[in-house]
């Protein structure tokens, strides 16, 4: 499984990519402000709170999250 390298994106951009790489998770393109719910869906489908991703509620903004998340995305993709 490999993730986007969020730096220089946007939420939009990054979301959208998200979205379709994940697609078999079924999840939606949100708005900036729903970033933290988005992360919630998306870490609760396929297993993927036993890979170590982080939990939202510790980061100020999606980006932080989303640098953390793609390292340990990546790392499962090997």
């Amino acid at each position: 499984m490999t993730a986007y390298d969020p730096r220089g994106m946007t939420w939009d951009q990054y979301c959208k990519l998200m979205v379709e790489l994940f697609a078999s998770r079924q999840l939606a393109v949100v708005p900036q402000e729903h970033w933290r719910e988005w992360v919630d869906g998306f870490s609760t489908f396929g297993g993927l709170e036993q890979s170590g991703l982080p939990d939202s509620r510790a980061f100020h903004n999606w980006e932080e999250w989303a640098e953390q998340a793609v390292g340990i995305l990546n790392v499962g993709a090997q």
